[in-house]
């Protein structure tokens, strides 16, 4: 299969002449980010990430471009495959193209860990899994066996050569029941299923020689990115070398080490996403959005949000409070605003809305979360949107002291009006 090559790569208007840290570090503003630097930051050309959507969109064009000459045959037949066997409802080209880039991730970074993880360890990590969504009185307990399993087996392989090369079909299931396991590719393992199933219908030869196809274009996909979008995670690196090792030996080592190539992908899945739903939206008549509680003030132990049920609003306690700011000028647009405390109660407030055609809901997230987070509510017939937090803070996994985070206000205001301009590859 012939590799193109695209010789106008997007440009994203950092100055060759300095560093991309030295960039990013002289815009940042407050005393939050004098001692420390966020893992991600869209921010680059001040206080506004206006310029990293426009670069996203650009990179993802061509992104999609090459895909599609690369593997158009394979994504026609998965298209198909997922529509009339799997029973899926329509998506659009660049979801599928988003699939295909998912499989590739898996291959090329962690399919030496499901081959050395023994299989004991990734079916207890299941069940630990399991309690821990069962009570909240058994997280604790749960959170402390994963956090043994995965610093002595899960991680342990992780970015590690494959002992056996090249990919096989018959590595998927064991590829697919790690991830699972893992609690942080749940819904990444069902599209690598869903690839399985498609797979298994072609002949052995053919079969194979997309796999490698696929892993090809993965690392085209990483080489580029870092290009187009590196200057947006310039923090990876020292978070990987200082305040990644404060999470051995816990449950969320796996989600804190993830290299700089998954934060692109989560990047370029949050625009392809909102383009694949972006219609359906439109045609929703309520809006809802949800905020991530580390988007409140810096006192949040005196927060005066109305808790009913799950349910967590705003009551604008705090005029400083980014959630405040957000909840008084989404309500004058006729949304609700609800606070998610944790990514793991995000599936509790998409529960009632599943498959009601008439709500629209926008999230609000980290990068580490923003594509489990669409996979599913497109998984529940959700007509969703997302806008990416600028930078990370909470203290559970990205920092000690706990810094407020924020997002493009305007950017919001656009999706949830839908005054977003259309993409012509929509």
């Amino acid at each position: 299969m012939e590799v193109l090559s695209h010789p106008n790569r997007v440009q994203t208007g950092v100055d060759p002449s300095r560093s991309v840290v030295a960039q990013r570090n002289s815009v940042l503003s407050g005393s939050a980010f004098l001692s420390a630097c966020p893992v991600y930051d869209l921010r680059l050309d001040g206080a506004c990430s206006d310029r990293y959507y426009a670069d996203t969109a650009a990179f993802c064009d061509l992104l999609l471009d090459e895909i599609e000459v690369r593997a158009h045959v394979l994504l026609d037949h998965y298209s198909r495959h997922a529509q009339e066997y799997l029973r899926e409802s329509p998506r659009s080209r660049g979801e599928y193209s988003l699939d295909l880039l998912v499989l590739g991730l898996a291959l090329r970074h962690y399919r030496a860990a499901s081959e050395s993880t023994p299989g004991w360890a990734v079916e207890l990590t299941r069940e630990f899994l399991w309690l821990r969504g069962r009570s909240a009185a058994f997280k604790p307990i749960a959170d402390f066996g994963r956090a043994i399993l995965n610093s002595v087996f899960l991680a342990a392989g992780i970015n590690a050569k494959p002992a056996t090369s090249p990919p096989s079909l018959a590595q998927l299931p064991r590829l697919i029941e790690w991830l699972s396991a893992s609690g942080e590719f749940t819904q990444e393992a069902m599209r690598l299923n869903n690839w399985r199933s498609c797979l298994s219908t072609l002949p052995p030869d053919e079969c194979s020689s997309w796999l490698a196809e696929c892993t090809e274009i993965f690392d085209w996909f990483e080489r580029e990115a870092k290009i187009a979008l590196g200057a947006y995670t310039a923090g990876v690196a020292q978070f990987l070398a200082t305040e990644s090792r404060r999470h051995r030996c816990r449950e969320d080592q796996i989600l804190c080490s993830r290299k700089a190539v998954e934060y692109h992908l989560s990047m370029v899945g949050a625009e392809i996403m909102n383009r694949g739903l972006q219609r359906q939206f439109q045609n929703t008549s309520r809006r809802i959005v949800l905020v991530p509680t580390c988007m409140r003030g810096e006192d949040t132990a005196k927060c005066g949000a109305r808790v009913s049920g799950i349910d967590l609003v705003c009551t604008g306690c705090n005029p400083d409070c980014n959630v405040n700011r957000i909840t008084h000028r989404m309500r004058s647009m006729g949304a609700m605003v609800y606070l998610v405390p944790h990514s793991t109660g995000f599936s509790q407030w998409l529960a009632r809305w599943e498959g009601k055609t008439d709500v629209g809901v926008t999230a609000v997230a980290c990068l580490s979360h923003v594509l489990s987070g669409g996979y599913e509510m497109r998984t529940r017939r959700i007509a969703s949107q997302c806008v990416i937090l600028d930078y990370p803070g909470c203290h559970k996994h990205w920092s000690r002291e706990g810094i407020p985070t924020d997002l493009n206000e305007e950017r919001l205001v656009q999706i949830v009006s839908c005054r977003a301009e259309a993409n012509p590859n929509t």
